[in-house]
């Protein structure tokens, strides 16, 4: 039997239904992954927000009619060492990426409700990208560094 301590930067993933419904599962898993990597209480609080902020995204935004056969959403946790990594992708429609932040700018200093999805991952995480086109899918990519 191989020791399970070898290797603990195995990647862990983690595929739901593009419903909300599911969105307690993700937080569950992230925030346990985060948890066994040393994470500090708010630091899991901030990985969890930002990553349901980005599966609420894709839910919301990526599946339109005639996307996707079955909407999917697929949450992948890449443990470094002293950070996490996490990739949120999907294949729906897609978006431009740039169009979104400035609108995600705009909705947070007019304190309106409703496109602070983005904002708020770039607040929380230290690191965020967004990877997407039209009719291209989307990859949302976070990293969150622990202080030791």
């Amino acid at each position: 039997m191989k020791n399970a301590e070898a290797d603990p930067l195995l990647p862990v993933s983690l595929t739901i239904p593009a419903d909300a419904k599911w969105l307690t599962v993700v937080r569950l898993a992230v925030s346990g992954v985060a948890s066994r990597l040393g994470a500090s209480y708010e630091d899991v609080d901030d990985i969890k927000v930002a990553v349901s902020e980005a599966c609420t995204n894709a839910i919301d935004h990526a599946f339109s009619e005639g996307t996707s056969a079955s909407p999917a959403i697929c949450i992948q946790c890449h443990p470094q060492e002293n950070a996490i990594r996490i990739d949120v992708s999907d294949e729906g429609c897609g978006f431009d990426p740039e169009r979104a932040a400035a609108v995600a700018d705009e909705a947070a200093a007019s304190e309106r409700e409703g496109g602070l999805g983005l904002y708020l991952i770039r607040k929380l995480m230290d690191e965020m990208d967004v990877v997407s086109r039209p009719g291209g899918g989307t990859k949302v990519v976070m990293v969150k560094r622990f202080a030791r």
